[in-house]
């Protein structure tokens, strides 16, 4: 009876001293956990480092712009002195002053000024080598992603939103013009000055290049407002960036109508007299159905499908003509302005 008395308070004992390592290890645990950053937390930390290493490469643009003095941004994307800013921003200036991040002066050369997406591209004569930032892909960053947009608030230079990736292929018409872009819609605030700007991913990289006023946006009943920003993606953005480099223009691909969206399909509005689509044979009232191998449903579609072609191209474009499929080869031309 002893010993077993002596067994079970031994065994007994055991149990206390496991319980109470158990116990302290979940405490250890607990506070451990306590003590790492939150994810709201972790998102603040990456956005900081994201924006410490982007804002140096960030640029303020003047110029004067009938009789005004106008300030808008840009950003380096090469070391050598090569700056993405608005065309708005620089219009038909030869020169125009660019104020580093540090708020040193400098005077630019306008190397070329798309007035089609509303990207400029401009030269600095750099002695030494510039922070620069690279181009991502927008096409890749997942919808509801984390954005950055960095620019020239209203004066403010360096100013920093934090948004979300709100939208792809939204078709917008641009105020000055009335041409038609393919943008990405970033869901945050943006103000004046900040056309131009870079929109950057989780990981500091260039996924789109703020545009400036629109007219409209397809599918928005009322003109866009300043708590929705719209930017050319990265990928239609980068093609005019190496065209104005080694072109001193962009060349972007012409098919000659107006068109519009609706429930039934892509219904043609208009055909530019003179223009490949007349020659070709489109006719108002047609509805695109296909470009190339593509499939046409909606704007955003064709949209698309004419920024990522070149001019001199030859596509067949399918339509639906009173019912029936209609197929219509069609050499593009290019767009001028």
């Amino acid at each position: 009876m002893g010993r077993f008395h002596q067994s079970c308070t031994i065994m007994r004992g055991t149990k206390m001293m496991r319980l109470s390592a158990l116990f302290s290890v979940g405490l250890l645990s607990a506070w451990a956990i306590a003590q790492q950053p939150s994810l709201l937390e972790r998102t603040g930390q990456e956005v900081s480092l994201v924006v410490e290493r982007a804002l140096p490469a960030v640029v303020t643009v003047e110029a004067r712009l009938s009789g005004r003095l106008t300030r808008s941004s840009g950003f380096i994307i090469d070391p050598s002195g090569f700056i993405v800013c608005s065309a708005e921003g620089v219009r038909t200036q030869p020169q125009v002053a660019v104020y580093l991040s540090g708020g040193e002066p400098a005077s630019a050369r306008v190397v070329g000024v798309d007035n089609i997406t509303g990207i400029a591209l401009l030269r600095l004569n750099a002695t030494v080598k510039l922070p620069a930032l690279t181009w991502g892909e927008s096409e890749r960053v997942p919808l509801g992603a984390t954005t950055i947009l960095i620019g020239n608030r209203s004066g403010l230079e360096g100013s920093v939103t934090v948004g979300t990736l709100g939208g792809k292929d939204r078709v917008g018409v641009r105020r000055d013009n009335q041409r038609v872009v393919l943008l990405l819609q970033f869901n945050g605030t943006v103000g004046s000055g900040e056309p131009g700007a870079p929109l950057l991913d989780s990981q500091g990289r260039v996924i789109g290049v703020m545009t400036g006023e629109l007219a409209s946006i397809e599918g928005a009943p009322t003109p866009p407002v300043a708590v929705v920003g719209f930017a050319v993606p990265s990928e239609i953005a980068q093609r005019v960036v190496n065209d104005l480099r080694t072109k001193g223009r962009a060349e972007h691909a012409w098919l000659g109508v107006d068109y519009q969206g609706l429930p039934t399909g892509v219904v043609v509005r208009r055909v530019v007299f003179g223009s490949p689509a007349q020659q070709a044979g489109i006719q108002v009232g047609d509805i695109i159905a296909q470009f190339g191998e593509k499939p046409i449903r909606t704007a955003a579609d064709l949209t698309r499908a004419l920024y990522f072609a070149q001019p001199n191209q030859r596509v067949t474009i399918t339509v639906i003509r009173e019912g029936q499929r209609v197929t219509i080869p069609v050499t593009l031309g290019m767009q001028s302005l």
